[in-house]
């Protein structure tokens, strides 16, 4: 001490280098730990969502509306919510083992989440695996069902929101630091369009059921798949897998049957969590697959169009397979700030279907028609869609879409995208139905048929995307979005 006192009393320059020295790394050690709070982590949760024996499950959304009652549940529908937070800024990715959520009810849950958690409800994207073995939560087409039965589907569609913000709010419970990683499996053996051309000219989807001596009359796809597996992963700080999101297009239509069930998304799930463990969440991303399903129709000599468990299972051992072959090379994602933008398009209602609606709307200044909010505006009728972006780093991005796009509607924004890694989730924030591309439209059948949309929507809605991911990454676009 004696000496140190000596030095600094007669040597005023070595005290100020020695200050210098210890500002500098108390300056350092303060950045140092500061860099370790904003760093990356994750939460994640799953919540039961599966409906009592007698709920009303999903059937045809047309006249007679038949009932079908559920039976015990083939396996668990789940809420599945994963929670990211980085420098100060919390996001939500959520996926529900559902057909959709309408726009009411999604708005609702994002409204709950504001108020129980920490997580904007502009932060949020809440998606629908699409699973066709799921309840019915239209409770207008519940017209054949008895007073039970409309009792129980009123009340699972009324506990919905809060069960998807309890996934919400657990997962950030479960906030831990953690890395990202992200890439691409590839299969293209389960997926394919189910428009085709036939011999007469014309378009169909999924033509000739009941009828397969006339496959002979298809002539070719009507346009293409996304063989793309996309997976994101979170590993915590030991390594240990903590959730992985599966991204594929395909319809979740493989089992027919009265009992709940997350149909092939759950096979995937209990394929991964065999191999790396049942801590890890296995999170379903349902991509652009309005017009994709797994009926192979293009070759008459070995058509293949199966429902039921087997299938289920062959088809979610495929892909699971797919991303276990891709998983050991995912890459890490470095210097990871998260980001968040959203953009509401106003969206033109198709104009074949404009005079029935505006019959119903009589006065009204607004019309909710079950899954949209509808807007007069001048002479046209028009209705507001979402489209979510969450970009993580310079790398990744998830896309959140809300309606059944089209699989060339997907394809183009991926290739538009200016993040490496681009995942679509659809019937996000909202379910306005099928989306088709612009020249389907005149090609007609199932799709076009069934569409609230007018021709160039999913044009929009990806142009909306593409502007939003730019934005998020820092680039200028060189030219606005053509889809093939």
């Amino acid at each position: 001490m004696f000496r140190l006192a000596t030095i600094v009393g007669s040597d005023n320059k070595m005290m100020r280098q020695m200050t210098k020295l210890l500002t500098f790394c108390l300056a350092l050690c303060l950045s140092m730990a500061l860099a370790s709070a904003e760093g990356l982590r994750v939460g994640r949760a799953a919540v039961d969502i599966t409906p009592p024996v007698g709920t009303p499950m999903l059937t045809p959304q047309r006249p007679p509306f038949e009932v079908k009652l559920a039976g015990q549940a083939l396996d668990p529908l789940q809420v599945k919510a994963i929670v990211l937070e980085q420098g100060g800024v919390k996001a939500a990715l959520v996926a529900c083992d559902l057909t959709s959520l309408p726009l009411r009810l999604s708005q609702e849950a994002r409204k709950l989440i504001g108020e129980t958690t920490g997580v904007d409800p502009g932060a949020v994207i809440i998606s629908s695996t699409h699973t066709h073995t799921a309840p019915q939560i239209r409770l207008k087409y519940l017209g054949k069902a008895d007073d039970e039965a409309k009792r129980k589907a009123a009340e699972y569609v009324a506990a919905l929101p809060a069960k998807i913000a309890e996934s919400v709010k657990a997962a950030e419970a479960d906030l831990q630091e953690a890395t990202a990683y992200a890439g691409y499996g590839v299969e293209d053996s389960v997926s394919f369009n189910r428009r085709y051309y036939l011999r007469d000219g014309t378009v169909a989807a999924n033509p000739f059921k009941g009828e397969d001596h006339r496959l002979g009359e298809v002539l070719r796809p009507a346009g293409p798949t996304d063989p793309s597996v996309g997976l994101v992963a979170f590993k915590n700080r030991e390594g240990k897998p903590l959730a992985v999101m599966v991204n594929f297009s395909i319809h979740l239509d493989t089992l027919g049957i009265d009992q709940p069930s997350a149909d092939m998304a759950a096979a995937v799930s209990r394929m991964l969590q065999a191999v790396h463990g049942e801590q890890m969440l296995v999170f379903w991303g349902s991509g652009a697959s309005g017009n994709v399903n797994h009926y192979d129709l293009s070759d008459p000599q070995r058509f293949r169009r199966e429902k039921g468990v087997h299938e289920t299972t062959r088809i979610g051992t495929i892909i699971a397979a797919a991303a276990l072959r891709a998983y050991p090379k995912l890459e890490p994602l470095r210097d990871a700030p998260l980001r968040v933008s959203h953009e509401t398009v106003l969206c033109d209602y198709h104009p074949e279907k404009t005079a029935a609606l505006r019959a119903r709307m009589k006065n009204s200044t607004r019309y909710f028609d079950g899954e949209v909010d509808v807007v007069p505006d001048g002479d046209r009728l028009a209705f507001e869609a979402d489209v979510e972006v969450i970009a993580l780093g310079n790398e990744l991005a998830w896309v959140g879409l809300p309606g059944e796009m089209f699989v060339e509607l997907g394809l183009n924004l991926k290739n538009a995208s200016p993040f490496r890694y681009t995942m679509i989730h659809s019937l996000a924030n909202g379910a306005i139905g099928y989306v088709p591309i612009l020249k389907s439209y005149p090609e007609g059948s199932r799709e076009v048929l069934a569409t609230r949309c007018a021709p160039g929507t999913g044009e929009r809605l990806i142009e909306s995307a593409t502007k939003q991911l730019a934005q998020l990454k820092g680039v200028v676009l060189p030219q606005t979005v053509q889809t093939p």
